[in-house]
């Protein structure tokens, strides 16, 4: 059989989704897929669309010297992901027919409303197109109506690298545990406060800790949404509304963030053979669900407390197999991008087996 061609569209084109690019080039001889990039929108540094296939390594290097993407199109004009999503699935109609046609979305989380990424997502969808991001936002927002979405039209709305990185934690349940109930979870699900906390315990200081997650692109573009809970708040509305089957948005998670944890306070608590580490967590209690993001002092047996750096580890009760741990022990950019890989992987896999 001979390897499907799957055209991408890369809505966002910052550090996740240019490691994204290379490392397909790099496990090009593990895939069993072929690919091109046809569209390219970013925020700060234009856009470009060309059917035939983009230069992606003209494209990194414009876009990593500061230049605009303007410049590598045929026709530069002005135009948001929604323009450029529109144009190429008008272009790429017939690709889009047959379900090769792929939508990568990793634009920046916004708090409020999770826009423009599910706006993205729907305009994608409906266009015909497959959908993977590392955005939270589609999934701590809107899940519900964008995987509705995604079935009427036969199309695969797929998220992975939005908990977690790359480790599998939608795909193991969506996957491995059919007839299970998940009544609730708890993890260290941000990288960025885990690392914090850690610095902190070695006596480093806490904005130093911030920027080296900032240099590693791994902190969020405004660190805010990590030291203040938010982007813990996201990815547990994501599990609650993808996992547990309930409608939450992140600012129905009772959250407190990290700010106000002090190195004294979290050398204190190592002194008393605990750690501080922000959990999340969710319960079933009735017919409602609850969650939370908070700093917890934990005692030195519980899994959670001996996590560090960038480990993170998430912990699902269920009615039939109890309780089923994920740990992750690095993450970073290589293993968000890889997300967005094996979710395009599992798309062609569907594609064969059609």
């Amino acid at each position: 059989m001979s390897q499907p061609e799957l055209p991408l569209v890369l809505i966002g084109f910052g550090n996740v989704a240019r490691r994204f690019v290379r490392l397909l080039d790099e496990t090009a001889d593990r895939l069993d897929f072929t690919w091109k990039v046809v569209g390219i929108s970013t925020k700060h540094h234009g856009s470009v669309i060309d059917i035939e296939g983009i230069d992606v390594t003209r494209a990194i290097a414009t876009v990593e010297s500061l230049q605009s993407l303007d410049r590598l199109d045929a026709v530069p004009r002005e135009r948001s992901g929604i323009d450029v999503i529109r144009q190429v699935t008008d272009l790429m109609a017939d690709e889009a027919g047959e379900g090769r046609l792929v939508c990568i979305e990793t634009t920046v989380l916004d708090i409020d409303r999770g826009e423009p990424a599910v706006s993205h997502v729907r305009a994608a969808l409906e266009g015909q197109a497959h959908v993977v991001t590392a955005n939270k936002g589609p999934a701590a927002f809107a899940y519900h109506e964008l995987e509705a979405l995604a079935e009427s039209v036969d199309r695969i709305f797929f998220f992975e690298g939005a908990v977690m990185d790359g480790v599998p934690v939608f795909n193991l349940v969506r996957e491995t545990m059919p007839a299970l109930t998940i009544d609730g979870f708890r993890g260290v699900i941000n990288s960025t406060c885990n690392f914090i906390l850690t610095e902190l315990e070695r006596g480093k200081d806490f904005e130093l800790a911030v920027a080296e997650m900032q240099a590693r692109g791994i902190a969020e573009a405004d660190p805010s949404l990590d030291v203040d809970g938010w982007d813990a708040a996201a990815k547990t509305a994501a599990l609650v509304n993808v996992l547990m089957g309930s409608a939450m948005t992140p600012h129905h998670v009772a959250r407190t963030g990290i700010r106000a944890v002090t190195g004294l306070d979290v050398r204190d608590a190592i002194a008393r053979n605990r750690r501080i580490r922000l959990v999340a967590s969710a319960t079933r209690q009735g017919g409602k669900v609850r969650a939370r993001v908070e700093p917890e002092v934990l005692d030195r047996n519980d899994p959670l407390a001996n996590l560090e750096d960038l480990e993170n580890a998430l912990y699902l009760n269920t009615d039939l197999l109890g309780q089923v741990g994920i740990v992750q022990r690095s993450g970073g950019l290589t293993q968000t991008a890889y997300a967005l890989l094996s979710d395009l992987a599992r798309i062609s896999q569907r594609l064969r087996e059609l």
